[in-house]
């Protein structure tokens, strides 16, 4: 039993190792800290999904819409909550590492009897949104982008924190990283059906400074929708 990628180092410090409890990421700096994995079965998300699903935000904010892109998918975990209220997502993720812990996590869920329902409404694809060309349109395009930031706003979950270091060490040299949100919004405002659902931290701007047509507030963050024209 292997994976193409174990071994793989990824940055400074950071490692992408396979093991029977499948493909993590590794701080090298904290070797006694569990690996970073996407794992859909974990408590949290679980808990989450159990959850009164009408009083998500998240899902509130996507109303009735049935398919969705999901532009920027992360370790999933949005993701995985639309697909448990019955809404087919397709997941794009860019950066490469991040996929590859995405499938793994997708593959283990897929043998497990009582999540694999919900899986079977995801799917996956490694590619950068602003590049993608899509097969078709969504009902509505959901934009949650995780750009590097200042190392100092770098904190909170541990598999964030992870991400952000990829991101920062990835787009080092590179400009495209300070336009490519601005570019998001009128993209997915041309792909999507029905509306696109922006995430945000409570306290931040909107995208692109240009106001939605609601938004649902949470104490963390914010859901802002824009319907689509047509």
């Amino acid at each position: 039993m292997g994976h193409p990628l174990h071994g793989l180092r990824c940055g400074d410090g950071i490692e992408l190792r396979f093991d029977v409890a499948g493909l993590g990421l590794v701080d090298l700096g904290e070797p006694k800290t569990a690996p970073v994995r996407v794992e859909f079965s974990a408590g949290a998300i679980q808990r989450r999904s159990r959850d009164s699903l009408r009083r998500q935000n998240l899902l509130r904010a996507l109303g009735d819409c049935e398919a969705v892109l999901d532009a920027a998918a992360g370790l999933g975990r949005d993701a995985f909550l639309m697909a448990s209220a019955g809404k087919r997502v397709m997941m794009l993720e860019r950066h490469f590492v991040v996929h590859a812990l995405l499938a793994d996590g997708l593959r283990r869920a897929g043998e497990d009897s009582d999540l694999a329902p919900i899986i079977s409404r995801l799917s996956l694809e490694q590619a950068d949104f602003l590049d993608w060309q899509a097969r078709g349109r969504f009902d509505a395009v959901y934009l949650d982008p995780m750009f590097p930031k200042p190392e100092k706003r770098a904190r909170g979950k541990k598999g964030m924190v992870f991400l952000r270091r990829l991101l920062n060490q990835a787009a080092e040299g590179r400009s495209r990283e300070d336009s490519a949100e601005s570019e998001m919004l009128p993209g997915a405002l041309g792909m999507a059906r029905r509306r696109v659902v922006v995430k945000r931290p409570s306290r931040e701007g909107w995208m692109n400074e240009r106001r939605p047509d609601f938004s649902y507030r949470g104490r963390l963050s914010r859901f802002d929708v824009y319907l689509a024209a047509n």
